[in-house]
């Protein structure tokens, strides 16, 4: 007995076995379809959600330390992620390099479908018209198919004509916009792509009356693109003359900057003013003013009234009214010292909450630190943070607060002077050569998406019977590809030129 088999199975062709050209044919076509490109786009948004929780380097050296100063149990481990520098990491850049081939391999055939159908004419008119939108058969004066022609071309329509019947069609302009709009995101996509390998960016921290100058050495943290050559980096140096910050003193956003300015003098002979948004150009690379905060200046002497230490601190910043911690450390002296300190520009005792920072500004300024003596750990060849005091082979010596000109002497006899404050300026300089030209990629992606979804494709046709008798007859209808257009409109100002008056409803002289 033989055994049946199925309709379905009677039905079904077996499909080849893919080899390995059919593989990457199939991988080629999964990753430049649509959904793909949608896909990655989400995953895009996804990976950028860390790099608007987190501290960038890009954006803030001193934010990253203070962030990592606080959270040491996982700070290593997404600083191996490239959590802290996200859109330079590794895995954002292979999720940004799939999303550019699905989008040229998407947009390209595209193109030649947007080109194609933009310089397509209208297809030939129908037999029959009754059952598109606006049909209306209307008596006119006297006219020919030639006329109604011209008056169309006048309209801005364009026409295939066959015998005494025409299309005219009309809404092109959509073509040319999705056509603008898909080259301007490869233009897009290449810009991007291009800034990120030739670009660099590093920050800096520079103390008034010091000075930086451009080169690797002197950052105190950098990144580059992949093909950046380091000789390429403009020679210049600049020094911080003076700070200025005021800070709004109204109940109404208190605490917030009004005045923010950086006084510098470039390559010794130019002296310029640095605001917010309003960088300097060396030759391409743009410097930025991006953070300021304070450097108390601490002199330290040991029982013997030497100078062992004097310099001014950079003190990180904590809050918006500027309570900022710094540390110091004096590895050269036996046994070695380090003071931990927290610094308040506006100085205020909570009987809670301890001494906290009121005000951004110096109106109370006061430095409350500990002097610890031991092993500070820089001889155990580990890398540690210049802001974090590692205490746990130390000992403290005594805690005591100060104002400016103040000093401490301890019951071992090591002196600690608060001397000044001085204030320092955190600066980007960043080099991006593909931002002109991402730039002019999306204006005109924008200008494409205008003209794509704001004007419509419609197309209307005009039948004429060959032979008539006193005016002329003729059926009009039009049809438009989307809802959102009336194509009653265009038919109305075709017979409108016609000189058909007053015509508003279907029907209206009619026959």
């Amino acid at each position: 007995m033989k055994k049946q088999i199925s309709a379905k199975q009677r039905t079904e062709t077996p499909l080849p076995p893919l080899n390995f050209w059919g593989f990457l044919r199939w991988t080629w076509r999964q990753l430049t379809s649509m959904n793909t490109a949608l896909l990655l786009l989400l995953l895009v948004a996804l990976a950028a959600i860390p790099g608007s929780i987190l501290p960038q380097r890009t954006a803030s050296i001193l934010k990253v330390n203070n962030w990592k100063s606080d959270n040491p149990a996982v700070a290593d481990i997404f600083d191996s992620l490239g959590l802290f520098e996200v859109y330079g990491s590794f895995w954002f850049s292979a999720i940004y390099i799939l999303l550019m081939i699905s989008l040229i391999g998407c947009v390209i055939p595209r193109l030649k479908v947007y080109w194609q159908s933009f310089n397509e004419q209208p297809p030939n008119p129908p037999i029959e018209i009754k059952k598109f939108a606006g049909y209306r058969k209307i008596s006119i004066p006297k006219t020919n198919i030639n006329k109604i022609e011209t008056i169309l071309k006048e309209m801005g329509w364009r026409i295939n004509k066959k015998g005494n019947s025409l299309t005219a069609e009309k809404g092109y302009t959509r073509e040319a916009g999705n056509l603008v709009f898909h080259a301007s995101l490869i233009l897009l996509t290449i810009a991007l792509a291009f800034g990120a390998l030739f670009s660099y960016r590093g920050t800096v921290i520079v103390k008034e009356g010091n000075g930086f100058a451009n080169t690797l050495t002197q950052y105190d943290d950098f990144r580059a693109g992949k093909l950046f050559n380091i000789k390429s980096m403009p020679n210049f140096y600049f020094t911080l003359n003076d700070f200025t910050v005021d800070f709004e003193r109204s109940v109404v956003q208190m605490g917030s900057p009004r005045k923010f300015e950086a006084a510098i003098t470039i390559n010794g002979e130019e002296d310029l003013k640095i605001l917010v948004n309003k960088p300097f150009n060396v030759d391409g690379t743009k410097v930025f003013l991006t953070g300021h905060g304070y450097a108390p200046r601490i002199e330290v002497l040991n029982p013997l009234k030497e100078t062992i230490f004097s310099d001014s601190v950079v003190f990180l910043p904590q809050d918006g009214n500027f309570s900022s911690t710094g540390v110091v450390k004096i590895a050269d002296e036996t046994p070695q010292l380090g003071i931990n300190a927290r610094f308040l520009p506006t100085a205020n005792v909570d009987p809670i909450n301890g001494p906290t920072s009121t005000f951004p500004a110096l109106d109370n300024p006061q430095i409350f630190m500990s002097l610890w003596q031991g092993d500070l750990g820089v001889n155990d060849g580990k890398s540690q943070s210049i802001y974090k005091l590692d205490t746990s082979k130390m000992t403290e010596l005594g805690l005591e607060e100060l104002k400016p000109g103040e000093s401490w002497t301890t019951d071992q006899g090591y002196e600690v002077k608060f001397q000044a404050i001085e204030q320092f300026a955190t600066f980007q300089v960043a080099y991006e050569p593909g931002r002109f030209l991402a730039l002019i990629g999306a204006i005109f992606a924008m200008l494409g998406m205008f003209f794509g979804l704001g004007i419509q494709r419609r197309r209307i046709w005009v039948l004429m019977p060959k032979v008539q008798k006193g005016p002329s007859v003729i059926e009009v209808a039009g049809l438009a590809k989307s809802t959102n257009h009336d194509v009653n409109k265009d038919l109305e100002k075709l017979l409108e030129g016609l000189g058909v008056k007053g015509l508003r409803k279907k029907g209206d002289r009619s026959i």
